[in-house]
């Protein structure tokens, strides 16, 4: 596992970034982009990250909240701050990735705290009834398994252990499954 300590990145290049980047594991690279803080990191890193299909749907709200994207969302394009507007860009390229279902939802990887995107949701739906509309929004189809309570979610498969190869391989010979 790749110990990257936070003064060691803020201080490497870009390009060696998205080096250390690449050598990790999917749920790796998940935990480590749900810890960074986007303001403070490169728009070329956030971009690379943006487009790896590894990234859950959980990961990618979390960044995309981790931008704290409620203050600009209603302001117009063109009032946006210089120095953000590539910022900006990263996270209109999240929402649409977001609502087209780029990236999966995955049980073992939900928000730390899904009350996020039910509060974005009201807000949009406020706004919709006040004749506004925000920059970033989501679709709520699309993020329904992020704010459905986990007791409501269906597991497929077996809930209970998985039973190992060679247990896997002999039991159907010796169990007959007949009452």
């Amino acid at each position: 596992m790749f110990a990257i300590v936070h003064k060691d990145w803020t201080e490497m290049p870009v390009d060696r970034q998205i080096v250390v980047l690449k050598k990790l594991k999917p749920e790796m690279l998940c935990t480590f982009v749900r810890r960074i803080n986007p303001l403070k990191t490169d728009v070329s890193v956030l971009r690379w990250i943006a487009a790896r299909q590894e990234i859950d749907l959980g990961t990618a709200l979390t960044l995309f909240f981790n931008f704290e994207p409620a203050r600009f969302n209603l302001l117009p394009r063109d009032n946006y701050p210089r120095d953000l507007r590539e910022y900006c860009a990263v996270l209109d390229v999240l929402c649409q990735r977001i609502n087209c279902g780029f990236y999966i939802p995955i049980a073992a990887r939900r928000m730390e705290d899904p009350s996020l995107v039910s509060q974005w949701l009201r807000k949009q739906e406020d706004d919709e009834g006040l004749g506004r509309r925000g920059r970033w929004v989501l679709n709520a189809h699309i993020l329904t398994p992020m704010v459905e309570a986990k007791s409501r979610m269906g597991f497929a498969g077996r809930n209970g252990p998985r039973p190992g190869l060679i247990q896997g391989l002999f039991t159907p010979l010796f169990v007959s499954n007949r009452p």
